[in-house]
């Protein structure tokens, strides 16, 4: 029974299976690793954008508030 199994199709299937399963295997803690710094970056990175977004927020109230104050009519772009 056990011969049958492999050398049978399945037993060829399970073999393939297993072999990239061993690569794979292998190969994962290179990637994980890999990306730890990127991540990093990343992360740095939406800080600042966020930090742009807020500084951008504060001006765009302020002119918001400028216009309400004056007495001329608020810009429109039709």
């Amino acid at each position: 029974m056990n011969e049958l199994l492999l050398n049978s199709g399945a037993g060829l299937a399970i073999s393939l299976f297993l072999v990239v399963l061993a690569i794979l295997w292998f190969l994962l803690p290179f990637a994980i690793f890999g990306t730890k710094d990127k991540l990093g970056e990343l992360i740095a990175e939406t800080k600042k954008t966020n930090e742009e977004l807020k500084a951008l927020r504060a001006e765009v109230a302020i002119i918001i508030k400028d216009s309400q104050d004056s007495d001329f009519p608020p810009f429109r772009a039709d």
